[in-house]
């Protein structure tokens, strides 16, 4: 009987903490989601393109600033206060690529738009007003593969590739596979090509596939015949998230 007391007298405890604490707080569960702590959200951008940013808070605010973390620390990538952009301190890499826009979620203007994405965008990205925690977005750029070209001069055959990213593959479908060659571009971009002798394939039609993990490209070169022109096909053009 004794130890049963003392457990009730726990429980007791217990629930007159909960108690407590929600009228202290004076939120419920669901908006302490969104309060306490950075909840950190994956993103995809198409390099080039205008890429939205959400930034999502249940209250009003009055301010709101965007960072980009660094590995030294943070730059400031759009603030928004006292009713009107504050761009004096914006980083130089985002001059006039950045604007306000309504968050899909609240309907307010908080949501950051960045414009002409590049590869260097790539990365972490902080949203935050002055009197709660807010969000860590991760930005993950991606050039897709777009078209793999085949060409052939005597013996050899060559596949390439131009502006992707992140890294890509390059594979055939005959054994074996050839080394390949890749150069980045000074926008980040990569280049990829491959050659292989034709007296290597098996068969009388030739493959090669770029790929990244968002999306791969399939270019088929036969042998010729009738038809003395290589085919172009995607094999598989959707972009997955991240």
């Amino acid at each position: 009987f004794q130890f049963k007391l003392i457990g009730f007298f726990f429980i007791c405890i217990i629930l007159l903490f909960i108690s407590t604490s929600k009228q202290i707080t004076g939120i419920s569960n669901s908006e302490f989601f969104f309060l306490s702590g950075f909840t950190e959200i994956n993103v995809c951008c198409v390099y080039g393109s205008n890429c939205t940013l959400s930034c999502s808070f249940r209250q009003e605010t009055d301010d709101l600033y965007w960072y980009y973390i660094t590995r030294t620390g943070q730059v400031n990538v759009h603030s928004f206060y006292k009713n009107r952009d504050q761009l004096d301190h914006q980083d130089p890499s985002f001059n006039g690529r950045t604007s306000l826009v309504e968050d899909q979620v609240t309907g307010r203007k908080t949501a950051l738009m960045l414009k002409k994405v590049k590869v260097q965008d790539e990365g972490k990205y902080k949203c935050f007003v002055s009197n709660h925690d807010g969000y860590i977005l991760r930005e993950e750029v991606f050039s897709p593969v777009q078209t793999v070209d085949m060409v052939t001069s005597g013996n050899s055959i060559t596949c390439s590739s131009e502006g992707i990213y992140p890294k890509p593959e390059l594979t055939w479908s005959s054994s074996p596979q050839s080394s390949n060659t890749v150069q980045q571009t000074e926008e980040k971009l990569y280049n990829i090509s491959s050659s292989m002798k034709l007296s290597d394939m098996d068969g009388d039609q030739l493959n090669c596939t770029v790929s990244t993990r968002f999306n791969n490209f399939t270019s088929t070169w036969m042998k010729p015949s009738e038809e003395h022109n290589s085919i172009n096909k995607i094999q598989d053009g959707h972009y997955p998230y991240c």
